[in-house]
């Protein structure tokens, strides 16, 4: 998978929606705090998706105009992808 805090892209990064570098060891948070932290990794990862889908459409209608060739639309195509199994892994941990 993807690691680090951020997977930049041109003009925008979009931030992991885990800690990147969890262990996969127990916490010691609150229920309070573990509740509000997977709020927030679910507002991100769905921000994510959002922001990967707006960037694949722009880049399908650059394609078209012949300004973004088919590499950068299959890599914005990929992160949609990662962005949206990322969406539903943090949706699972809820």
């Amino acid at each position: 998978g993807l690691t680090g805090a951020f997977l930049r892209f041109p003009g925008r990064a979009l931030a992991t929606a885990g800690k990147a570098n969890h262990n996969g060891a127990m916490e010691q948070n609150s229920a309070v705090e573990h509740d509000t932290t997977l709020e927030y990794a679910l507002d991100i990862a769905r921000k994510n998706v959002k922001e990967a889908q707006r960037l694949l459409d722009d880049a399908l209608a650059k394609r078209r105009t012949g300004d973004v060739d088919d590499d950068r639309v299959n890599q914005l195509k990929t992160l949609l992808d990662v962005a949206a199994e990322d969406l539903r892994r943090v949706t699972r941990e809820q």
